[in-house]
């Protein structure tokens, strides 16, 4: 159960359950057909989760997978706001409404 939640994700329920699902396929799959290899898999893939992915697939994509995920679907992010630092109206508005810091 620890490799379950480490190869999923700590962080949530549903880490876990994806680790549980990904983790008892793979030694369905692995234990018909290379029976004497599984448990080397298994500690390899436990030493692997812990050390490059200490988050697990969820943790990573929460925060590095999201950009991978868009780049293989052929999607670009979303920005819902737009960028105040070259807005034309903002940059007017702050240099109306700014007191001049020469003035102090």
């Amino acid at each position: 159960m620890v490799i379950w939640v480490a190869v999923g994700g700590r962080a949530s329920l549903v880490g876990a359950i994806i680790g549980a699902i990904g983790v008892n396929f793979a030694k369905s799959f692995l234990s018909e057909s290379f029976p004497q290899v599984w448990l080397f898999f298994q500690g390899a893939l436990f030493l692997l989760v812990v050390t490059v992915l200490p988050g697990g697939l969820v943790g990573w994509l929460r925060t590095e997978g999201k950009e991978w995920v868009r780049w293989l679907l052929g999607r670009q992010g979303v920005n819902t706001y737009p960028s105040l630092a070259v807005n034309e109206e903002v940059d007017y508005e702050r240099q109306q409404f700014e007191p001049d810091k020469t003035e102090q």
